[in-house]
């Protein structure tokens, strides 16, 4: 048989493979520290459904999203990010922010283009732009932004950036944001900003790339309804771009998806500011938590990289023999924990995990703390007996 040299060339995405073992082995009865989720539980009640439209939400709606969410999605990026935003022409919701990352990757790029994708970099970027025909340029995580021009090419086309960074937590400061920008213009690039985890600071330090480019001629952003308001399972995200990107998007999205879900659609319409009031004080919640899983890691003298933000920490595994998929591997046959290998952000990540914080008890995370202390300390010593 014969397949798509694109596809045979993708790799699947680490984490969910991960996850994927997880729910195996639950089911059959283990009970396992998942630190490994990439999302937050919180406690979300069920609206009623009785006040949606009964006419309209089991039929398609507009490809575009339902007006009144993108205008709610709108006024957020307006008033809480000082981003302008035309509901009408600016924004595309979809079915999930993975998916509009996607079709934006398919407006913009074409056979043999590059894209700069700066490391520790979400699972996805790389591959979706490989599944374009184009080719992604991981950048070393000890490189920093102001670097970035030393891996321009003719041949480069985007650079994507992801803030709050998954899987550091860090965020972009504004002096990088402005010079990415600048550097656009000059090389003639598109700026891919992922802002899915704008929700998850603990203050105000969340900048959106989009406030230095209220034209939007260089950048294009993403964000996630079901990150900020706690229904990951829900898929719904939207991309917000220039009517020139969206129009071109929305070919894509007609064609692949028709329209975003219209039952949730109306949903969050619906409750909106309601899911976000019980949602906001949790994020906080869980980003605190962070801060104090960071703590224990400094107790047990694990390094990670700096970072304020989202649910997940990046940690080194150092001084381990073992490579990142093989330490999970362990972690999780022997000890029953699971984080997400290092190497499925990037070639330069291989001595690092990603540990999510958001679904699991502080206890529990402490056990799996020690339990990964315990498997670095163990493999370190294997270490040293090659090495004698």
């Amino acid at each position: 048989m014969r397949f798509s040299s694109l596809v045979e060339a993708s790799c699947e995405a680490v984490s969910i493979r991960y996850n994927n073992k997880v729910y195996e082995l639950q089911r059959q009865g283990h009970d396992v520290t998942v630190l490994s989720l990439g999302e937050a539980f919180f406690d979300l009640p069920l609206f009623s459904f009785d006040l949606l439209p009964l006419e309209k939400i089991y039929h398609y709606s507009h490809s575009r999203g339902i007006l009144e969410l993108r205008a709610a999605l709108a006024h957020t990026y307006a008033e809480k990010y000082q981003v302008p935003v035309d509901p009408v022409s600016e924004m595309l919701v979809t079915a999930g922010s993975k998916a509009a990352i996607h079709m934006a990757f398919m407006t913009i790029l074409d056979r043999g283009d590059e894209v700069l994708i700066p490391e520790p970099a979400w699972v996805s970027y790389p591959e979706q732009v490989k599944l374009c025909g184009a080719r992604p340029i991981g950048v070393p995580y000890w490189i920093d932004t102001f670097h970035l021009e030393e891996f321009v090419t003719p041949r480069t086309r985007a650079i994507v950036i992801n803030t709050p960074h998954n899987p550091t937590g860090r965020i972009y400061s504004a002096a990088e944001l402005e010079y990415l920008l600048e550097l656009a213009r000059r090389r003639d690039l598109w700026i891919l900003s992922d802002e899915a985890y704008s929700e998850f600071t603990a203050d105000d330090s969340f900048v959106s790339l989009g406030r230095f480019d209220p034209h939007k001629k260089h950048s294009i952003l993403f964000n996630s309804i079901s990150k900020n308001h706690g229904i990951s399972g829900w898929r719904i995200g939207y991309v917000i771009a220039a009517p020139e990107v969206i129009n071109r998007v929305l070919k894509i999205n007609q064609h692949l998806i028709t329209c975003p879900p219209t039952i949730l659609c109306h949903y969050v319409a619906r409750y909106y500011d309601r899911i976000l009031a019980i949602t906001r004080p949790q994020i906080r919640a869980v980003v605190e938590k962070r801060r104090r899983v960071l703590q224990h890691l400094d107790a047990l003298g694990i390094t990670y990289l700096p970072g304020t933000a989202t649910f997940y920490i990046f940690a080194s595994i150092a001084p381990s023999a073992l490579g990142s998929e093989a330490f999970c591997t362990r972690l999780l046959e022997e000890r029953l924990v699971s984080v997400v290998p290092g190497i499925g952000y990037g070639a330069s990540c291989d001595g690092f995990i990603r540990i999510g914080v958001g679904t699991t008890s502080m206890e529990k995370l402490c056990r799996g703390l020690d339990a990964i202390k315990e498997l670095i300390e163990e493999t370190a010593a294997l270490n040293r007996a090659q090495a004698a």
